[in-house]
Parts: C-alpha cells; structure tokens; sequence
C-alpha cells in the first residue's frame, strides 16, 4: 500500500506521495489519482525522496492532472512545507525541483513562505517559439490582448483588464494554452489592478485548467505589474481561493507567503489506479 497526504493551498489541491522511489510514474497513474470521481481527486500529484542530506531536505516531482510534468508548483511546495516543517519539526526546509533548489520557512500563524528564485523573461527562456518582445506579445483575441510572458519556475503569460469576466477569459484562455508560440504550453493569469499594494487575478494553469489559486501565477503578475511600473515591490494577491503575499526582494527574488491546509491521509494500491 502506499500512503499518500491531501492537502491545499488556497483551493489549489495536491496528492502528496512520499518515498516515491520504487513507484513507476506513468501517465495513466497520475490522470487516474487525480480524477475526482473514480480517483482521490486532485490538481496535481507531487512525488516525493528523500534528499541528498547536505543541501537539500526533499526532492520533489510534480505531475499535472493530465498526467503531464510540471516544472514547480508554488501551492504545493507551501503545503510540502507545512507538512514536513511540522513533522521534522523544523522552521526550514530544502526542496529540489525541476525549476531549481527552493527554501521553504515557517512564519507568523502557520503561514508558509516559498522563495521561487529569480525571474526570467529572454523569449528563450519561457520558452517560445520566436523572438519575440516578451512584454507584449501581442497576442489578438476576443478578450484577451497583448500578452506578458514571463518564467517563475514555470512558464506564464499575463494579460491585463478593468474588470475579470470568468467565461470570456476561460474562452481564450483555452486557445492560447494550445498556441504553437508555448512550444512547452503556458500557464495564462488575468489581472485586475486594485492598486498599487493588491491585484486579483484568476488563473487557467497547463495542464490542469481553470484552478482556484496559483501561486507562480500570483508571482508571475506581481512581476510583470511591477515590470511596467503597475505595483509596488510587495503586492497582496487575491483569487477565488484566498489570498497569497508577495514580494520581489532588492535583489529580484520572488517570495511568496500564504497558507496551506492537510485535508486527510491515506493509502492505496498502485495496481488500482495504473
């Protein structure tokens, strides 16, 4: 049997899985737990090792619900946090990802603070297909328009509006997630600005759709509202799902800070779900 935790960020719900060595990861494994009928239900599975016991804690998988891979996921890292912070009882801990080494730490009331590294924004690094100006691409559509890409780990474009209309931004948001331009596929956020210092905004992620909550979706508009001079260097992001903080640091890191909830454990057999 093997034992598994539920937990969310903001909404946003994973499969949590540890000491994942001996388990075979297939496509049909991943689409099978995260179905919400016939599975556990989830928006992404995350994999779980042990670390190498000098520079990192953990080593972390993440898998869509679609069964594809995902480089990072910021929800999930704060509810990896809270979860092994309390058990190992400590205030720290180090996780290797795809997208690089990530520092965890417990703060004030149980929240969770992820650092997610630096920004990149050369086309190549989102990636897209051309060269294109990564501040606007220019993109054309019913709703959507102009397009700002950026790397948080994974890759974003942030689009910009007076007021969030769900269906018509899910409309384009479908299109664009299928676009040649995201060779690696895209996760698309829309902002609305409040002001300075708070943003709302809701995200269609790759892979998994429209989610209640996306944490390198909140830091991703940060950046891009603080690239063109929208916000302030610490912004209170604000989705269906709740409320993240984030920050960009003197020297361009992004932190984000919010909470994480254990929903229930469990156990089950791979042969059920493969």
């Amino acid at each position: 049997m093997v034992k598994f935790i539920k937990m969310h960020g903001l909404g946003n719900d994973f499969i949590i899985i540890e000491k994942s060595n001996d388990i075979k990861v297939t496509k049909d494994l991943v689409k099978n737990l995260s179905d919400r009928i016939k599975g556990i239900g989830c928006d992404l599975v995350v994999f779980l090792n042990d670390g190498d016991g000098k520079i990192f804690d953990l080593k972390a998988d993440f898998f869509n619900s679609d069964g594809s891979k995902a480089e990072v996921c910021g929800n999930a890292l704060r509810c990896i946090g809270k979860f092994f912070c309390n058990k190992l009882k400590k205030n720290n801990l180090v996780v290797e990802t795809e997208s690089g080494i990530m520092d965890i730490e417990m703060v004030e009331d149980e929240k969770i603070s992820v650092d997610i590294g630096f920004p990149k924004f050369r086309w190549n690094e989102i990636p897209i297909s051309k060269n294109l100006d990564t501040e606007n691409l220019d993109i054309k559509l019913n709703y959507l328009k102009g397009g700002f890409a950026v790397n948080v780990g994974n890759p974003h474009v942030i689009f910009f509006c007076d007021k969030i209309d769900k269906e018509k931004f899910l409309q384009d948001s479908k299109k664009i997630s299928n676009d040649s331009i995201f060779p690696q596929g895209i996760n698309i956020s829309l902002v609305e600005i409040e002001s300075k210092k708070e943003i709302n905004i809701i995200t269609f992620e790759r892979g998994a759709g429209f989610t209640n909550a996306c944490g390198t979706g909140a830091c991703a508009s940060v950046i891009a509202c603080h690239k063109l001079n929208l916000c302030d260097n610490k912004v209170k992001v604000k989705m269906i799902g709740g409320e993240l903080d984030i920050e960009i640091s003197p020297d361009n890191h992004i932190c984000m800070i919010g909470e994480a909830k254990e929903v229930f454990q469990g156990e089950f057999e791979i042969k059920e779900f493969s």
